[in-house]
């Protein structure tokens, strides 16, 4: 596994894409995650989605771009929007009251289904800003 150095963790942080950078992980904000889909979704190779957003290249091994867009494309195909930070699932062990289970489960929809209108709309006006760039 790769260890970033203080100065490598440092030149992470500068950038606003960065949520968090530690020796061993790199956490990256919405923002991010929200361009690098749009942009990867619209055909650009994750090298220069990176690049595009203000990232040394230097600092990633192809292996790790590639568990990048795979984690990506899971969070993004999931429809409960992208998170910041790291996202840990509810133990196997905790249980909820069935009333709760419920509303929780209703709530959750509700969410995923606002989080996922607002996504589409966002690819919609990236879609026309890549046509009226086009044809200009």
């Amino acid at each position: 596994m790769r260890e970033y150095t203080i100065k490598e963790i440092k030149e992470l942080m500068s950038n606003p894409y960065t949520f968090k950078a530690t020796r061993h992980k790199l956490y990256f904000t919405i923002a991010f995650k929200e361009a690098f889909w749009t942009s990867y979704q619209a055909g650009n190779a994750p090298r220069k989605v990176l690049s595009d957003l203000g990232y040394d290249l230097n600092l990633f091994g192809q292996k790790q771009i590639d568990s990048m867009v795979q984690r990506l494309k899971k969070e993004a195909l999931a429809g409960q929007g992208f998170t910041e930070g790291e996202s840990r699932p509810i133990r196997a062990g905790f249980k909820m009251p069935s009333d709760s289970r419920n509303q929780a489960r209703e709530s959750s929809t509700d969410d995923r289904i606002w989080n996922e209108l607002k996504y589409l709309r966002q690819e919609v006006e990236f879609i026309k800003k890549i046509i009226k760039e086009k044809s200009s």
